[in-house]
């Protein structure tokens, strides 16, 4: 595909995400979308055309887009002026939420869901923004032989630079492989630069983490439904919160009580596919793992992950394993006819294969209701204890002042009143 050119992939993404007059309201990304060969109006005018979808969309489909757009009333009547930060979501809240939150719904419920512990201001952001500017002009500047001199006010900046410059020098490789499908986070997309000034930003707010591949991922998900400033306050505190700090500190007992637990479940609820995965030494580290640092945003279709991320939001930690054992369940039939031994091809089902193969919310959203009612309450205990195990560790998330963080104790402050 084109820069510029968009399938029917973008036009979920912009007729069904975001209002044509709304993304994020950044005049420069509409222009950029226009220069580029499709305006955004356009994209979505065929979204609002009450035959377009009983015409070129399949049934479930057509069915699935109806659904929301009746629920984004509810939310905007009903729901959102009710929704207060720090408080659990009412018990009619909780069975919409469930079900997806609408699209244009989410610019609204995930930055309340995520919260801001970290206090971070614009103001901060911005700071964050000029030094990872100016390192990258130095680093610029290093490599064609030119002497840089900073003021004193920037001189941690320029300590800094080694340390980072490794790192951020991988995000321009990494972005243009993030949603390859999409023009926007293509050089010249309209998106392009926001999310590169954005996790720039964050190696600067968190230099003991730096830059790790997955974190385009993340950024661009919350690009897509919230502004640039938004999104960097989301992304810090997720990347705060016990269920990924750990993983993206490449931490050897995050990643491996993780494995571990997903490997027992897997054995409980599918002992022949969990037989056939140990059988070509498929292991957890090998797939489940970009599974939950990306929270599936690298091996679904965004509409989809998008849900994965809602219920993510609500349950916390738990709904990455359900989320796991329902692609399991999707993809079971042909884990099980795979040649015994082929470990390339299981590796595939499990990897590239699955974009095409779960492109329905509500297919998911099904296997992950269902694998939930099957999981035994002692696993749920368990992985609610490794969370929490985390949550004393040196920088790791903190309690919010509504009781909440990032994708865990929102779920639990729920379940207080369900």
């Amino acid at each position: 595909m084109e820069l510029g050119s968009f399938t029917s992939q973008d036009s979920k993404v912009l007729g069904g995400s975001k209002p044509p007059d709304s993304l994020h309201e950044v005049p420069s990304s509409a222009a950029t979308a226009t220069a580029a060969g499709a305006t955004i109006s356009s994209s979505s005018s065929s979204s609002r055309n009450p035959h377009y979808y009983s015409e070129a969309c399949p049934a479930p489909e057509h069915r699935r887009e109806k659904r929301l757009q009746e629920h984004t009333v509810v939310w905007k009547k009903s729901l959102l002026p009710y929704m207060t930060p720090g408080a659990p979501p009412t018990s009619r809240m909780q069975r919409y939420w469930r079900q997806g939150l609408p699209p244009a719904i989410r610019e609204s419920v995930w930055p309340v869901a995520i919260g801001n512990v970290l206090r971070i201001t614009p103001e901060l952001f911005e700071i964050h923004k000029e030094q990872a500017l100016e390192a990258r002009r130095a680093a610029a500047d290093a490599h064609a032989n030119v002497m840089v001199t900073l003021s004193d006010q920037h001189q941690r900046a320029k300590v800094s630079e080694k340390r980072h410059e490794k790192s951020t020098a991988l995000i321009p490789f990494d972005l243009p492989r993030t949603f390859p499908t999409l023009a926007f986070f293509r050089e010249g997309g309209p998106l392009h630069d926001d999310c590169m000034r954005i996790l720039e930003a964050y190696t600067f707010f968190r230099p003991d983490i730096g830059y790790v591949q997955g974190m385009t991922y993340l950024a661009a998900v919350l690009l897509l439904y919230v502004p640039p400033y938004q999104a960097f306050v989301a992304l810090c505190n997720l990347l705060n919160a016990p269920t990924l700090l750990g993983l993206y500190r490449l931490e050897q007992s995050a990643v491996q009580g993780r494995s571990d637990v997903f490997t027992r479940l897997c054995k409980v609820q599918f002992p022949e596919v969990a037989r056939v995965i140990d059988d070509v030494g498929l292991m957890p580290e090998m797939y489940l793992i970009e599974w939950f640092m990306t929270i599936y945003a690298k091996v679904l279709p965004i509409d989809v992950a998008s849900v994965v991320w809602d219920l993510f939001l609500l349950d916390g930690e738990v709904i990455l394993y359900f989320t796991a054992l329902g692609i399991i369940s999707i993809v079971k039939d042909r884990l099980l006819q795979a040649p015994p031994g082929d470990l390339e091809l299981c590796s595939q089902i499990l990897g590239k294969d699955l974009r095409a193969r779960i492109s329905d919310p509500d297919e998911l959203l099904l296997h992950i209701r269902e694998v939930r009612r099957r999981t035994p309450a002692r696993f749920v205990q368990e992985i609610q204890t490794i969370a929490e195990s985390e949550f004393g560790t040196g920088g790791s998330a903190q309690h919010s002042p509504g009781g909440r963080s990032p994708g865990g104790t929102l779920a639990q402050a729920w379940n207080s009143v369900r």
